[in-house]
C-alpha cells in the first residue's frame, strides 16, 4: 500500500480513538503498518518526569526490569526542556539492534511523549520522514487526551457538588464544622511499669559470670549473695598474695633473732619490713577482689532481671548492670514515644494507659517528669522518656508488665490533627 495512504489511514484511526488507551494502542501497535519495526514502546513526560507507559503486543513493562530500566537511561536528557524534538538513533552493543527514539511535541506544551522503536536497522532517510509526520499527527491526540484526563475529573467533581445550591452550602457548612471541630492533642506510645528507686548491682571488674543464686522475682534480702563472677584466678593471686606475705614474715623473724647476736644486721630489719608492708597492701587487695567477685543484695526486695541463662556463662565488663532490687510495691509507668510522634506535654498533661495483661482496664497517671532530650532504646529507637506516677492503687500491678498508654495535652481542630503527621512528612523530605 502505498505509505501516504496508510499514514492517512493512521492519522484516522487514532482520531477515531474514544480513550487514551485505544489511542496508545494505536500508537504502539498499527503504527507497524506504516514502518516495520521489532518492538514499540510509548513514553511519556509529565512535571514529575519520564517514564515508561506502554509496549507493543500484548507484553506487561515491568518498570523495575533491567531492560525498562536502560530504556530511561536513553530517555534522561527529555527531563529538561531544552531539548529539541528531533529524531534521534542509538545503535545498542547488542548486534542488529537499533533504537529510534520519535518525540511527540506541540508548540504549547513542548514535548509530552514519544516512541521508541526498537528495530534490526537504522531507518533510510525517506522513512525518518513518515515517522517525523506520524508524531506531528500523533502529538495533539495525545495532548487533547491528557486534557481530556485533566477535564474529566473536574467534570466529577462538578457534578458532585453540582445540582441544589441549598445542599451544597450544608454540604460546605458541615466539612468545614467537621474540619474544625475541636480535638484533644494525643499521642500513644508504649508503656512499662519500672521499678521506682530501684538499685542497680553491676560488675566490679571485667570478667566471666559463674553462677546466679536467683531466680527474677525472687524475694532477697540484704547481703544476700546474688551472683558470683569466675574469681579462679582471684583466688590464686589471693593465695600467693597470701604465702608470699607469710615467707616476708618469716624472714623478718629470723632476721630480728639473728640481730640478737649479729647487732649490725639491724640495719636490714627497716627494708624487710618496708617490703611487709608492700606484700601486705598487695595481700589486702586480692582478698578484697576475691571478696568483690561475689555481688550481694545491697537492700530487701525483689531480684529484677530478664533470665538467669541470660546472664551465667557471658562475659560482662565493668559497670554492667546484672541484677536490679527494688520494692515490688515502689513502680511507676515508664513510657517511651518516639521523637517523630512528639507533642507538646507538660506535668499536667492526662495520661491513661492499658496494660497487655489486662486490656480491658484502664490505669491513671500523673507525669512526673519528662525526657528533656531523646535516648536510644534497644530496638534502636530514639525516644523520649516520660515518668508518671500511678495513681489506681492496685496491688496486682507487677514490675515488668508492658502495655500502651495515650497522653492527652491540649486542644487542636480536627484537620490539623489529620495533617500534621502528612506534613511533618513532607518536611521531611524536602527539607521546607
Amino acid at each position: 500500500m502505498n505509505p501516504l495512504l496508510t499514514l492517512l489511514a493512521l492519522q484516522r484511526q487514532a482520531q477515531d480513538a474514544k480513550t487514551r488507551q485505544e489511542f496508545l494502542h494505536v500508537v504502539v501497535n498499527q503504527s507497524k503498518k506504516l514502518i516495520e519495526y521489532r518492538q514499540a514502546i510509548f513514553w511519556n513526560k509529565t512535571f514529575l518526569g519520564v517514564g515508561l507507559e506502554k509496549i507493543s503486543g500484548h507484553a506487561i513493562l515491568d518498570p523495575k526490569s533491567p531492560y525498562a530500566l536502560g530504556m530511561l537511561e536513553h530517555l534522561k536528557c527529555y527531563k529538561g526542556n531544552q531539548v529539541t524534538p528531533e529524531i534521534r538513533i542509538i545503535e545498542e552493543s547488542s548486534p542488529n539492534t537499533v533504537l529510534t527514539i520519535i518525540p511527540f511535541s506541540t508548540q504549547q506544551d513542548g514535548i509530552i511523549g514519544g516512541l521508541i522503536l526498537e528495530s534490526d536497522r537504522k531507518f533510510r532517510g525517506e522513512e525518518q520522514s513518515l515517522l517525523q509526520e506520524l508524531a506531528l499527527s500523533y502529538a495533539p491526540l495525545l495532548a487533547l487526551h491528557d486534557l481530556r484526563g485533566l477535564s474529566g475529573i473536574g467534570s466529577r467533581i462538578k457534578h458532585l457538588w453540582g445540582g441544589n445550591a441549598k445542599r451544597n452550602k450544608v454540604l460546605l457548612i458541615s466539612l468545614l464544622v467537621i474540619l474544625f471541630f475541636p480535638v484533644r492533642v494525643s499521642v500513644t506510645a508504649p508503656v512499662e511499669i519500672v521499678a521506682k528507686d530501684a538499685d542497680y548491682l553491676t560488675a566490679p571488674f571485667d570478667g566471666l559470670v559463674s553462677d546466679v543464686f536467683v531466680h527474677p522475682g525472687d524475694e532477697v534480702e540484704q547481703g544476700q549473695k546474688l551472683v558470683l563472677l569466675d574469681n579462679t584466678v582471684l583466688k590464686a593471686d589471693a593465695d600467693l598474695a597470701g604465702q608470699t606475705l607469710e615467707v616476708a614474715h618469716s624472714s623478718l623473724s629470723r632476721l630480728r633473732r639473728e640481730s640478737l647476736a649479729q647487732p649490725e644486721k639491724k640495719t636490714e630489719l627497716s627494708a624487710v619490713e618496708s617490703d611487709i608492708e608492700e606484700k601486705k597492701i598487695r595481700a589486702d587487695y586480692a582478698q578484697v577482689m576475691l571478696e568483690r567477685s561475689a555481688i550481694k543484695s545491697t537492700r530487701n526486695g525483689i531480684a529484677i532481671f530478664s533470665a538467669k541463662e541470660s546472664l551465667e556463662g557471658h562475659p560482662v565488663r565493668a559497670g554492667d548492670v546484672l541484677i536490679k532490687i527494688a520494692d515490688p510495691k515502689q513502680y511507676e509507668a515508664l513510657i517511651r514515644v518516639p521523637v517523630e510522634a512528639m507533642i507538646a506535654i507538660d506535668d499536667k498533661a492526662e495520661v491513661d494507659f492499658f496494660l497487655n495483661v489486662y486490656p480491658s482496664k484502664s490505669f491513671d497517671a500523673q507525669i512526673i517528669s519528662i525526657g528533656y532530650e531523646s535516648s536510644v532504646d534497644e530496638d534502636g529507637i530514639y525516644t523520649y522518656k516520660i515518668s508518671a506516677d500511678i495513681t489506681d492503687n492496685d496491688e496486682t500491678l507487677k514490675i515488668g508488665w508492658k502495655g500502651t498508654a495515650k497522653i492527652r495535652a491540649g486542644w487542636s481542630v480536627l484537620s490539623y490533627e489529620i495533617l500534621r503527621r502528612p506534613i511533618l512528612m513532607v518536611r521531611k523530605l524536602t527539607g521546607i
